[in-house]
């Protein structure tokens, strides 16, 4: 964005949601078809209780609270107006409260922020660096 002839840097900020959480198992009842003779037979063979598994460099794990990627990191999205460059990314990379940073496209990443850092403050101090690199 230019204003004024002078570049507008901006970070959009967004809670990543976890594609694989828990709310996906709920089913509405009412928008299911059945046939009481069919339900007896499904629910003979129908198993307990669904079991998500997700395959990983250590093989297949199962995918339950413990193990969801949305309950071990507090994750964000960032969406940016300017490209990400690699100066960009190790700045982003170097703030204190960043655990993990990945970085998808030229104009969107997402972090991983530290349990014993406060958000909005490690989200703060990223556009405070980033910014300053562009400054120059």
């Amino acid at each position: 964005m230019v204003i004024n002839n002078k570049f507008e840097p901006k970070i959009i900020w967004e809670k990543w949601i976890d594609p694989l959480g828990f709310d996906n198992d709920e089913i509405n009842e009412e928008d299911q078809y059945s046939d009481s003779y069919d339900d007896q037979i499904n629910n003979k063979y129908k198993p307990e209780q669904k079991i998500k598994m997700i395959i990983t460099p250590f093989g297949a794990i199962s995918y339950n609270e413990q193990t969801a990627s949305g309950k071990i990191f507090n994750f964000w999205n960032g969406h940016t107006n300017f490209s990400i460059t690699k100066k960009i990314s190790d700045a982003i990379e170097s703030t204190d409260g960043i655990e993990t940073l990945d970085v998808f496209t030229k104009y969107r990443f997402r972090i991983s922020v530290g349990k014993a850092f406060n958000d909005s403050e490690v989200m703060r101090d990223v556009n405070n660096n980033v910014y300053q690199i562009l400054e120059y």
